[in-house]
């Protein structure tokens, strides 16, 4: 494991739609990088904002984190609002995220997002 992530993201649309949120990705040596996701599409009922929280993976350089992730297996739900997900970007780095939707029936990562890191603390 390389880091952990936390992230928020929010829909413009009611079912499928354009999504936007911020993050931070924490290195195992406690650093911290903040990043913006955009393109997300959600599939929601009466959905307004997630969260999600994971693992990262195949992290080398902090540069490779950034790009664009798709699903790189089905998600999954594993009860209470919350479902699970693998992605996995240009650069081999792979996120398992957790979702905990505010809404009914969130499947986070349905086709990709792009992430972009933002300079600066």
């Amino acid at each position: 494991m390389s880091g952990t992530v936390t992230m928020t993201a929010t829909s413009a649309a009611a079912g499928v739609g354009w999504t936007w949120g911020s993050g931070t990705l924490t290195l195992l040596n406690g650093k911290e990088y903040r990043f913006k996701i955009s393109g997300l599409d959600v599939i929601a009922v009466g959905y307004k904002q997630a969260s999600a929280v994971g693992k990262v993976y195949n992290l080398k350089k902090v540069s490779d984190f950034a790009g664009t992730y798709v699903s790189g297996t089905a998600a999954g739900t594993i009860g209470g609002g919350a479902g699970i997900t693998t992605m996995r970007n240009e650069h081999g780095v792979v996120m398992n995220l957790t979702s905990v939707s505010e809404g009914a029936d969130l499947r986070l990562a349905v086709s990709g997002m792009k992430v972009t890191l933002v300079k600066g603390k």
